[in-house]
């Protein structure tokens, strides 16, 4: 029988094994949270009183605290890391706002209904209202005073109170205490800067009881103009603030925003919107709109040309874009772009709309060159010299050398321009083409010069530029 060699060990741990070291606790930076750091192998440890020791003492969850306590004394395996106190952050106290006080000129510009279809927040935004002379027509809210935080030291943290409205007021408004005065009866002129700063004033006020026509003649007014019938085809509105119809079927020119209650609509030719503000209209067709800002519209946008600073939005029954060519530098929404006769559309969204209009013309004048300099060359190519031909063709003969000249130079300039503007315009955009409902076959859509000429319908989707592949692309 073999004889068994005995075994010897020891009950306790041997210095050179595994080593428990006891939890720490680590504050952020910020003072605003501090955790309990548990290590692989951690001593049991009394962690309210390392958090004393750390000079915690502010929100400190109890509860957890004493089932850490219980865990390590049991052994029972711990997550690595647990927060144990957060601090109170401070809050920023409300801003001051500025709220009108005026009636709503619904009666004259749109009714309510028509202002629901109208992406009513925007117009509201806006707001187009009438003011009474030597009547408030806004209060200015008082900002709210921040609430202090505390950090998990017990030290007070301090905080911001809300800020005044900035305002920029004009000639015809004056503040009393909390409020805004009108000196004139007119139209209120709002507009919130990117910086904050809301320039506010009231504008005079041109009243049109019927059309814009023969017996009015053109406008030319340095306020708001108000017409409660149609400006008709061949007339024009000029003006420095706000321009409100019924229907527009000529043109308006306006530092303003424009309105339009039935529409926007030309004919053999079109109508023409140039102004800064933002385009509101529950139709449009034939139409050519340049503006400063976005452009709004209730029910369809028939072939027409715009090109828009901000946003081109088409969101009632039935929401939809046909034909013509629409530029906008703030992204594209519509239920539905196209039509089931697969009527040409093209929808593009670049950094500025207003450098697409340019390159447009710039292309036009290159043409129209071009085309110049074919005819001259063809004539001067033939052209043989003779000493007895009289004077007066050899003058002609010399002054299509210099215009030749002349127009190879402007070409110069013309190619380094088209290739600058090409440039910027390639620059990517976070902007979108949004459809809600159906996009149709023939329609043309561009991101950041990159396009995709449409074969096949689809349904909801969202055109945006993959930064990526260096595409255009949908989702």
């Amino acid at each position: 029988m073999s004889e068994e060699k005995d075994t010897a060990g020891s009950l306790f741990e041997d210095d050179a094994g595994p080593v428990r070291t006891p939890p720490e606790i680590k504050v952020s930076d910020d003072g605003k949270e501090a955790y309990i750091i548990i290590p692989p192998r951690p001593l049991a440890a009394d962690i309210q009183q390392m958090l004393d020791d750390a000079g915690v003492g502010f929100n400190i969850d109890l509860e957890l605290v004493a089932k850490i306590n219980k865990s390590l004394y049991d052994g029972m395996k711990l997550e690595s890391r647990y927060l144990l106190a957060k601090g109170k952050k401070p809050v920023k106290g409300q801003p001051g706002e500025l709220i009108l006080r005026t009636k709503k000129p619904e009666d004259i510009i749109l009714s309510s209904e028509d202002l629901n279809k109208v992406d009513y927040r925007v117009y509201k935004r806006k707001m187009l209202a009438l003011a009474e002379k030597e009547q408030p027509v806004a209060i200015i809210i008082a900002p709210t005073n921040g609430v202090e935080g505390m950090d998990v030291f017990g030290n007070v943290l301090a905080c911001e109170n809300g800020e005044e409205v900035s305002l920029n007021l004009g000639q015809n408004v004056y503040q009393q205490g909390r409020k805004l005065i009108s000196k004139i009866d007119g139209l209120i002129s709002y507009n919130k800067r990117n910086d904050g700063v809301i320039d506010f004033d009231v504008s005079e006020v041109y009243m049109v009881d019927g059309d814009v026509d023969y017996h009015t003649g053109n406008i030319d007014f340095p306020g708001s103009v108000i017409i409660k019938g149609t400006i008709k085809a061949g007339f024009e509105v000029v003006a420095k603030n706000e321009v409100v119809a019924e229907t527009i079927r000529g043109k308006v020119i306006t530092a303003g925003s424009v309105a339009a209650k039935q529409g926007i609509i030309g004919g053999v030719q079109r109508s023409e919107i140039r102004c800064a503000g933002s385009v509101y209209a529950k139709f449009m067709q034939f139409a050519e709109v340049v503006t400063g800002d976005g452009v709004f519209v209730s029910k369809s946008i028939l072939s027409s040309v715009i090109y828009a600073q901000g946003e081109v939005k088409v969101d009632g029954a039935p929401g939809s874009i046909i034909g013509g060519n629409i530029y906008a530098s703030k992204g594209v929404e519509a239920k539905v772009i196209g039509s089931e006769s697969f009527v040409k559309t093209e929808i593009a969204v670049y950094g500025s709309a207003q450098d697409v209009m340019i390159l447009r013309n710039v292309v036009e004048r290159r043409f129209e060159i071009t085309k110049n300099l074919t005819k001259i060359d063809s004539y001067l190519g033939t052209y043989r010299y003779d000493s007895e031909e009289d004077s007066e063709k050899r003058d002609y003969v010399a002054k299509l050398i210099r215009e030749r000249e002349e127009l190879r130079k402007e070409l110069l300039d013309i190619n380094k321009e088209l290739k600058s503007l090409q440039g910027d315009l390639k620059k990517p955009v976070d902007f979108t083409i949004n459809v809600e409902k159906k996009i149709w076959p023939e329609v043309r859509v561009s991101v950041s010069g990159k396009f995709m000429h449409l074969k096949n319908e689809k349904d909801k989707c969202t055109f945006f530029y993959d930064k990526l592949n260096d595409i255009i692309n949908f989702r």
